[in-house]
C-alpha cells in the first residue's frame, strides 16, 4: 500500500512539476518477470521509472543510501535492495534472481552511477547475465529531462522549468543457451547499450 500511495503523490508532482510525458509504454509486457534497464542522470531517475510505470518495480540501489535511517526506511518501504558496488555482490545477485523468478519486475541502472555529462557510460555486464540466467527480457529505457531539473551537486530541484520524458523501447530477448559465452554477453552489452542511446534522442 505504502508504494503505491507513493507512487501516486509522485505522478501528481512529476506531472504538475515537470510534465512528465510516457512514451512507448506499449512496450512493457503487462504480465510477467523482466528487467528495466535505464541511462541514470539524476537521483530522480528512480522515482520518475516507478511513477511511469504501471507495474511495481523492484530496484538495486547502491548500499550507500541505505546508511541513514530515513533513507534506509523509504528504500525498503519502496522494495529496493542494495548492492555494493565496490566487490562482486553474491547476495545482491541472487535477491535480483529470486524477484525475477517470482515473476517481478528488476529496476537497474546499467551505468552502475549517475552520468556526470549526460552521455551513456560504460554499461556494466551484470544486467545481462542475470537476463540470459534468467531468461527474462530487458526493456531498455531513455530518460530525459531529469539531468536538468535535478543535476549533481543541486540541493533542490528546479521547479516548472523543464519537462520529463520516459522513452520505453522494445524488448530484448536473450539466448539462455549462451550462458557462459562471454562474446555473446558482450555484444548482447552493446545492443542494450545502444538502444538506450536511442532512446535519449528525442
Amino acid at each position: 500500500m505504502f508504494y503505491w500511495i507513493t507512487r501516486a503523490i509522485c505522478w501528481l508532482l512529476l506531472k504538475i512539476f515537470w510534465q512528465m510525458k510516457i512514451i512507448g509504454n506499449e512496450n512493457v509486457p503487462k504480465r510477467g518477470a523482466l528487467i528495466i534497464a535505464s541511462n541514470h542522470v539524476s537521483y530522480l531517475d528512480p522515482i520518475v521509472l516507478a511513477t511511469s510505470m504501471k507495474r511495481k518495480i523492484c530496484f538495486i540501489a547502491k548500499k550507500e543510501a541505505f546508511n541513514n535511517i530515513f533513507g534506509n526506511f523509504i528504500l525498503k518501504k519502496l522494495n529496493a535492495f542494495p548492492v555494493d558496488r565496490g566487490k562482486n555482490d553474491i547476495l545482491a545477485v541472487k535477491k535480483a534472481i529470486n524477484i525475477l523468478q517470482a515473476g517481478k519486475i528488476l529496476g537497474v541502472f546499467p551505468e552502475g552511477s549517475r552520468s556526470l555529462n549526460i552521455e551513456l557510460q560504460e554499461l556494466k555486464l551484470g544486467v545481462i547475465k542475470i537476463a540470459i540466467k534468467t531468461g527474462v527480457p530487458i526493456v531498455p529505457v531513455g530518460i530525459i529531462g531529469t539531468h536538468k531539473i535535478y543535476p549533481r551537486g543541486k540541493i533542490l530541484p528546479a521547479f516548472f522549468k523543464y519537462k520529463i520524458i520516459v522513452h520505453y523501447g522494445s524488448p530484448i530477448y536473450l539466448n539462455k543457451l549462451n550462458l557462459k559465452d562471454k562474446i555473446y554477453h558482450k555484444e548482447s552489452l552493446n545492443i542494450l547499450s545502444n538502444k538506450i542511446k536511442q532512446l535519449i534522442i528525442i
